[in-house]
């Protein structure tokens, strides 16, 4: 019942695409706006629950750098990770786990399981000559101190049986401390921790897909546009679609349409389907700007290169 409770609590949904509007306002162009998603550089396919199983780290900042992935992570709303030590105060993070817990995977189960294999921050101490401001306020120079870091994590991700391994990368991240008179163990934690954020942020923009709003201008003079975008203005963009596939049985040289049924079909998230109607716009009507760039612009968001 405990592992019921936390998996409905956790699971989040993935949404390919979303319609948010369809603007009919007088005087103003009619546009289809929605959202779709961007799949990460790694990509976990189906997964939406990721569980951290162990992490190995040399400093306590480990704690800073899951955190701040897991907040990363969890602000798109198309994946979410998991960190048992939020329910098990007996886990100690910031510590050397030098072997992944045994209950941690019977008890939580998940889409996948993550395990931060190593991770380690080296400091640096620089000075140089700099400017700053006295207690009356008076410009002086003299030498300052700061400190940078760099910290590195290597993370495997591994599918539900625990022996596929579907993602393996490395990411780093940089800090720097504010310049100071004398440096103390204050500055050096400063700059690690931010180091440590911004590797969080580069692990979690490795595998989380992202949400973008996209807004395409409709071509107005297409057949049964009112009627069809009526239907967009309602969200409903398959009655949308059909209507238009119905009015190309009678308008099949019409580019307006075939622009407009190509922009649902995005919207849709059916590419393939999209790309023949961005094609068929720019055929009939190859001096129209507008078609050929909508093509193109179609090509460059979806990533497609038939």
């Amino acid at each position: 019942m405990y592992y019921d409770a936390l998996s409905a609590m956790l699971r989040v949904r993935l949404v390919c695409a979303i319609v948010l509007f369809g603007a009919t306002t007088a005087g103003a162009a009619s546009r289809l706006t929605f959202e779709r998603v961007v799949p990460p550089p790694r990509p976990l396919g189906k997964v939406e629950d990721v569980l951290i199983t162990f992490a190995i780290s040399d400093n306590d900042t480990i704690s800073t750098f899951i955190d701040a992935f897991i907040d990363q992570t969890s602000r798109e709303g198309t994946l979410r990770v998991i960190d048992p030590t939020v329910f098990e105060h007996s886990m100690e993070r910031s510590r050397r786990w030098r072997r992944p817990p045994k209950f941690v995977p019977g008890r939580y189960r998940a889409d996948a399981y993550l395990r931060i294999d190593s991770f380690r921050c080296n400091t640096t101490e620089r000075s140089g000559q700099g400017g700053s401001h006295d207690v009356n306020g008076n410009r002086v120079h003299g030498t300052q101190q700061w400190i940078d870091a760099i910290c590195v994590a290597h993370i495997d991700v591994l599918a539900k049986d625990q022996k596929a391994k579907i993602a393996e990368f490395s990411v780093g991240g940089e800090g720097t401390s504010p310049r100071v008179a004398q440096v103390s163990a204050e500055e050096r934690q400063n700059a690690t921790e931010q180091a440590a954020r911004y590797a969080a942020v580069a692990a979690a923009e490795q595998i989380t897909p992202r949400h973008v709003r996209e807004s395409i201008t409709l071509a107005e003079n297409a057949p049964r546009f009112a009627e069809a975008m009526s239907s967009i203005d309602r969200q409903d963009l398959g009655n949308a679609r059909r209507i238009w596939e119905t009015a190309l049985s009678a308008y099949p040289d019409s580019a307006p349409l075939q622009f407009d049924l190509a922009a649902v079909c995005e919207a849709l998230g059916d590419y393939p389907a999209a790309a023949h109607h961005y094609a068929e716009a720019e055929r009939l009507a190859p001096k129209e700007t507008r078609y050929r760039d909508g093509f193109g612009s179609f090509r460059q968001r979806a990533g497609w290169k038939k």
